[in-house]
C-alpha cells in the first residue's frame, strides 16, 4: 500500500519515483502542551505523594494555559485515570485567555 503524501494545495499525489516523500515527525512531535505531558504530570504528582499505580483508577487533572497565537488564545484539558489508561476526557481550544484560576496544572479529583 502506497502513502500519498499531502501536496501544497492539500490534495494527495502519488510520489514521483526520484522524489521520496520527506519523513513525517515522530507521532505528537509538537512543541505545545500536549496530553501526554499532563498525564505525566499527574503521574509524577502520584509518585510525590508515594501513591501506588493500583490506587491512581479514577483520579482525574486538569492543565490550561494561555498566550496563544492565531485564531486560538488557550488550551484547556483534562485526563482521567481509566482502566490502567490516561484518557483525554476535556480538549478545550478557546478563542479567548482563560480566567487565571483555570492557568496551570491542578487536580480536579484525587482519590488517593
Amino acid at each position: 500500500m502506497a502513502i500519498l503524501p499531502l501536496s501544497p494545495g492539500g490534495l494527495l499525489e502519488a510520489n514521483e519515483p526520484n522524489n521520496p516523500p520527506t519523513p513525517a515527525p515522530a507521532s505528537g512531535a509538537c512543541d505545545h502542551f500536549q496530553p501526554g505531558d499532563l498525564a505525566k504530570l499527574a503521574e509524577e504528582y502520584l509518585q510525590g505523594k508515594a501513591v501506588p499505580p493500583d490506587r491512581w483508577e479514577g483520579s482525574r487533572f486538569r492543565y490550561g494555559a494561555g498566550g496563544g497565537t492565531g485564531p486560538f488564545k488557550a488550551v484547556y484539558m483534562e485526563v482521567e485515570r481509566k482502566k490502567g489508561d490516561w484518557v483525554v476526557v476535556k480538549l478545550d481550544r478557546r478563542k479567548e485567555d482563560l480566567a487565571p484560576g483555570d492557568a496551570g496544572f491542578s487536580i480536579v479529583r484525587d482519590v488517593s
